[in-house]
């Protein structure tokens, strides 16, 4: 019995620790935008590639801290941490190339660096090495503002485009 029950408890833990970080992540998008829309000021979610960040205050600030989130202050002059970055655990890894988003005071991201229209895409990808099926969450923007989660069922990475059965 217990050499059916432990790996299937550790996949469980696995699986659990798997969509916990996601929802981290997925509480930090909708914080950044949350606090653009508070603030009547722009805010940054952060990438972990410092050039998708920018060179402004925003992006400076970001440096390469994947998931924090910083609000411009009324100056435009200085940035305030609003999110710190998720503990992603052991046994987890985030894909390089998590999207570094601007929000404008009406909660709508776009590209932090370039870009104009409302983001549509894959925010980030997280995986894990100790499930073999379902081992990666999937994180989509659509239309600059609503963010969603879907575990991937196929191998491989995240589709760049949200695959429609992740689409409640």
């Amino acid at each position: 019995m217990l050499a059916v029950g432990i790996p299937s408890f550790r996949s469980l833990m696995a699986s659990n620790r798997l969509s916990a970080t996601a929802n981290a992540y997925v509480s930090g998008f909708n914080e950044a935008r949350m606090a653009a829309i508070r603030r009547n000021s722009a805010t940054q979610f952060c990438s972990n590639v410092a050039a998708t960040n920018g060179t402004d205050v925003l992006g400076t600030a970001c440096a390469t801290s994947a998931g924090a989130a910083y609000a411009l202050d009324a100056s435009g002059t200085s940035a305030t941490a609003i999110i710190a970055a998720p503990t992603v655990p052991g046994g987890l890894s985030l894909a390089s190339g998590v999207a570094a988003l601007r929000y404008n005071s009406q909660g709508f991201a776009r590209v932090a660096v370039g870009g104009t229209a409302p983001y549509t895409g894959l925010l980030l990808d997280l995986s894990s090495t100790a499930i073999t099926t379902n081992n990666h969450r999937c994180l989509y923007l659509t239309t600059g503002s609503i963010v969603s989660s879907c575990a991937v069922t196929t191998s491989g990475a995240c589709p760049t485009s949200e695959p429609s059965s992740c689409r409640q």
